[in-house]
């Protein structure tokens, strides 16, 4: 949900999510705002009215992850099998480093 800028980029869309875990709507607008820093666009077809309706931060730019040093910022929520029996558990962390290194040295060795 991340890579398509739902989750923990679209924080400040749901800051009822980041309190369960202990935030605030302006930690949620944060997260929001840093995970702009790492995006190529803001898509304006799924606006943030607390953002003044400034659109999700959308497709991770490898690159910047690993020339900022922000780590995309992932929530979680696991949801129980039978309908109605939950919450199960929430959560929020942040992608390892070492998988975008990865990908970067992939896309080098494939355009090279």
């Amino acid at each position: 949900m991340e890579t398509a800028g739902f989750g923990g980029f679209a924080s400040a869309a749901s800051p009822a999510v980041v309190q369960v875990v202990g935030g605030s709507p302006i930690v949620a607008a944060n997260y929001t705002r840093e995970m702009s820093e790492i995006c190529l666009v803001k898509d304006g077809s799924f606006s943030i009215p607390y953002m003044n309706f400034e659109g999700i931060p959308r497709c991770i730019d490898l690159r910047k992850v690993i020339n900022t040093g922000i780590l995309p910022f992932i929530n979680t929520g696991v949801a129980h099998k039978k309908p109605g029996f939950g919450p199960v558990g929430f959560g929020v962390l942040r992608a390892p480093m070492e998988c975008f290194i990865k990908a970067l040295k992939a896309m080098a060795e494939t355009t090279s």
